[in-house]
């Protein structure tokens, strides 16, 4: 009986591993055709990576993004206070420190009122508590200035020397800022607030341009 040989050596090599012998008998059958299916599904495989082919590479799957950091809270400002309790003049430069501070803390309640006023709806409970804190140093700064707690001390001070010796002038200074500042306590709506703000500023600029030095720096 004369036998069949395969037609395409390299399908042949394929199943074989083994060089192409022309006196090697064929397959035969179920076990032919199997061959003939593994031999090509080799050669594709072959043939797709020689070019590259295949499925293409994903993507790198991004990396999650890190939670992002809580935003730091603002600091929360603290809100001026009244005047505080001054100390026996006997130690002059605990004491011209201490109106000092008091000056100081009367400027911060002056700020919060100011920027208020320039707010197109102001916060009307911020302003009140603070017209009520310059009403409390409107009255009690006439008792800030006596003998001896000025330039003739010795230590450095913005208080000219005209407080004590123009005290009448001074006095109606001071005077004029309690009414103004007592006007802007009961002023507790938006409108007459902006209406009664510029006086009492002006009534306390009116002792700073008559009464404060200013240091040299300034």
């Amino acid at each position: 009986m004369t036998r069949r040989f395969l037609a395409f050596p390299a399908i042949r090599s394929a199943i074989t591993a083994r060089p192409v012998s022309i006196t090697e008998p064929c397959l035969e059958g179920d076990t032919f055709m199997k061959a003939i299916l593994f031999a090509a599904a080799a050669a594709t495989a072959l043939a797709l990576a020689a070019c590259g082919g295949g499925e293409p590479e994903k993507p790198a799957e991004p990396a999650p993004a890190a939670d992002a950091a809580p935003a730091t809270p603002e600091p929360v400002a603290t809100a001026p206070t009244g005047p505080m309790a001054m100390p026996e003049p006997t130690d002059v430069a605990a004491y011209m420190k201490a109106r000092h501070e008091n000056y100081e803390m009367l400027g911060k309640n002056m700020k919060v009122l100011q920027d208020n006023f320039k707010a197109e709806t102001p916060d009307m409970a911020a302003a009140t508590a603070a017209a009520v804190n310059v009403k409390a140093f409107a009255d009690a700064m006439g008792a800030w200035f006596p003998a001896g707690t000025g330039p003739d001390s010795g230590i450095e001070s913005e208080a000219k020397a005209n407080i004590w010796t123009d005290a009448t002038t001074f006095s109606a200074a001071v005077t004029k800022l309690q009414e103004e500042s007592t006007k802007l306590v009961a002023a507790t709506d938006a409108a007459a607030f902006k209406a009664q703000f510029p006086p009492t500023g002006g009534s306390c600029k009116n002792c700073h341009d008559t009464f404060r030095e200013e240091k040299k720096d300034q």
